[in-house]
């Protein structure tokens, strides 16, 4: 079969996913959202290359968000959508109008608002868009690391799980090898809330107590501890959710949470966190300009989650939530956490 791929939004992510297919020697249509129109422009003319925009082969087409009309909508047999949760209303629009019905892979991350209440994006999905066909893809990607073509397992989740194995089969190659599972719901809940523990974990060097002597050289005992926390209010997190609890201990959940602790945006929100710097000071200077996503989940739906769940169960939730909300000092309490 030959494959021709749709990918919705330019981000790094998406970029990350498009090499995989031009690996693949898929056929690939990309339409950026109306926020990537720079993006897409620069892509056309070919001249956008780095380590996470790579130069593409012929099989590879851009298009801004007015020249959707122009993609070959009979010949698509896989949608990928990649944009932020900000773009998700453009993308639902988007498929409505082409009336697509094959599968959809959602690679992106996060939790969305559906009269009033809190619900995953696939949720979202299957109430307002058109296609059905449903696949959530959650794990351990750091975009950079599958374009330069490094070893990656992810989770690809369905309620349907025949979807799940037709996209694994048109993506798995040589570096890349995705899992599946039916459990879409735990596979969601996990890749919204890891970049919530992530930070936290990311405190840790300022989290090993007034004792500690040398810090910044004894802190990973104090960071095994909030990584051991954060499992358990991920897995209570996800039963309220109706996902299984099994799926935070896989790709999903704890080893997604490994390497978003390991480097990026959230876990260095975390470091700064840590240190005693608040969180305005941190996002008007040291990440000035910068999204991070467990920042903005915790902002929006923080307060709900602990609503649902109760928030004696998520001790460390509550003190991120406290610390962004109030915009005061992180103060972790390991009292108070889940046995």
């Amino acid at each position: 079969m030959k494959i021709h791929a749709l990918v919705l939004g330019a981000g790094v992510a998406s970029n990350a996913y498009i090499t995989l297919l031009d690996y693949n020697k898929s056929k690939v249509s990309v339409i950026g959202s109306p926020l990537d129109n720079k993006k897409i422009d620069a892509m056309k003319k070919k001249n956008r290359k780095s380590s996470y925009y790579p130069a593409y082969s012929k099989n590879i087409n851009f298009f801004r968000d007015s020249e959707i009309n122009l993609v070959n909508k009979k010949s698509i047999n896989l949608i990928i959508v990649g944009t932020n949760t900000k773009g998700l209303q453009w993308v639902i629009k988007s498929l409505n109008l082409l009336k697509i019905n094959c599968p959809v892979l959602l690679i992106t991350k996060g939790l969305a608002q559906l009269n009033k209440r809190l619900v995953t994006i696939s949720d979202l999905f299957l109430e307002k868009c058109f296609n059905q066909k449903i696949i959530m893809s959650a794990g351990p990607c750091l975009a950079k690391e599958l374009i330069n073509k490094a070893h990656t397992r992810t989770l690809f989740a369905s309620k349907n799980i025949s979807y799940a194995k037709y996209v694994k089969k048109i993506l798995e190659n040589e570096y890349y090898h995705p899992e599946i599972s039916n459990d879409i719901r735990g596979a969601e809940i996990c890749a919204a809330i890891k970049n919530i523990y992530a930070t936290v974990i990311g405190s840790a060097i300022g989290q090993v107590g007034d004792l500690a002597i040398n810090k910044e050289n004894n802190y990973y005992n104090s960071s095994s501890g909030l990584f051991e926390q954060s499992l358990k209010e991920m897995a209570i997190i996800t039963k309220k959710f109706r996902g299984n609890i099994n799926t935070v201990l896989g790709l999903a959940g704890a080893g997604d949470l490994y390497v978003s602790v390991l480097g990026g945006r959230n876990a260095k929100l975390g470091s700064y966190l840590g240190k005693g710097v608040l969180y305005k000071s941190i996002i008007n200077g040291y990440m000035k300009d910068i999204t991070v996503e467990g920042a903005e989940v915790t902002k929006l739906y923080g307060q709900k989650i602990l609503n649902l769940v109760g928030k004696g169960k998520l001790p460390l939730l509550r003190s991120l939530l406290i610390a962004i909300k109030k915009n005061s000092k992180l103060v972790i309490d390991w009292k108070q956490f889940t046995i």
